[in-house]
């Protein structure tokens, strides 16, 4: 049996917490292990030991982030239709971030959230998420930034402002959630097309993610009438053999679709506006990103 050292000891129990936020930063799972693995490397490397072990790795973690989140905003530019962050259930430890409140947990790690921060700049990003999710005071945000204070504050009240825009509704509460997905579900058994617009906000967006690897949309579909009508032609030409089962996705309700040959095909979830209407649906049908939810679903 091999003996992990004091260090080794004191990085794994971090683990889970530099995975929360790097996940959060970087949408990815992979992405985001590698971001842990780098820090792990250079902390090795370190001649002297830092005088707070947390705050230092959260530093560098933060910084490969950034620095990472710069090189995949460029590499999406060029990503084959519209792009989701990856899913994962919120019951996995490697995302989860327990010293925090749940809240903000769950709230931050929504999808829909996570794609509005790829709105934002690394550095707004990273400032957001570090005061806002994971608790740090400015002085200690402008620390890990290598910023002043005063540019800390700016940052993240300007990703405040992106995020202020988007009317979803990130504190709705899953049994609200679950009743809009049945009735959106009953809509489209039914073929009510009618039915299926009553349920969508104005200003509703499908996001469909194929990654060019499953068939999907190859543009965000915006508005009632369009989305309800790409819905209702895809439910309609369901293959027989096609199942569905409830699950979870980043810590709030989602439909799992499996084929004939029981392989996970999409994971369906929705979010919802302050008016209860469906405000979101995003459709993950890109092959690589349903590998781990595929294994989860066994689970769930």
């Amino acid at each position: 049996m091999v003996r992990l050292t004091d260090q080794q000891c004191e990085f794994e129990q971090l683990r889970p917490y530099l995975m929360g936020l790097a996940y959060r930063m970087l949408g990815s799972r992979a992405d985001a292990e590698d971001a842990v693995q780098e820090t792990w490397l250079r902390w090795q490397k370190q001649s002297n030991a830092p005088d707070n072990n947390k705050a230092w790795l959260t530093r560098v973690c933060s910084n490969i982030c950034i620095d990472a989140l710069r090189r995949l905003k460029r590499e999406r530019l060029s990503y084959e239709g519209p792009w989701l962050p990856e899913p994962v259930n919120r019951a996995s430890s490697t995302v989860d971030t327990p010293e925090q409140s749940q809240e903000v947990l769950t709230e931050s790690l929504q999808l829909a959230y996570m794609l509005l921060l790829e709105r934002l700049t690394p550095t707004e990003r990273a400032a957001l998420l570090l005061h806002d999710v994971f608790g740090y005071d400015f002085n200690e945000v402008a620390d890990i930034l290598q910023t002043n204070t005063a540019t800390a504050r700016q940052h993240a009240s300007r990703a405040r402002k992106h995020l202020k825009a988007s009317k979803t509704r990130f504190d709705a509460p899953v049994q609200e959630l679950e009743k809009l997905g049945a009735q959106l579900h009953a809509a489209l058994s039914n073929g009510d097309i009618d039915g299926i617009v009553s349920y969508l906000a104005d200003d509703v967006e499908l996001w469909s993610d194929g990654g060019g690897k499953a068939l999907a949309a190859r543009n965000v579909i915006s508005g009632p009438e369009s989305v309800a009508a790409f819905l209702h032609g895809i439910f309609r030409k369901k293959p027989l053999g096609f199942q569905r089962r409830p699950g979870l996705a980043n810590g709030k309700p989602a439909v799992l679709l499996f084929d004939e040959n029981g392989q996970l095909d999409a994971i369906l979830t929705i979010t919802c506006n302050e008016l209860g209407q469906i405000g979101h649906v995003l459709a993950h049908r890109n092959p690589d990103k349903l590998i781990l939810a595929q294994k989860e679903a066994r689970l769930i």
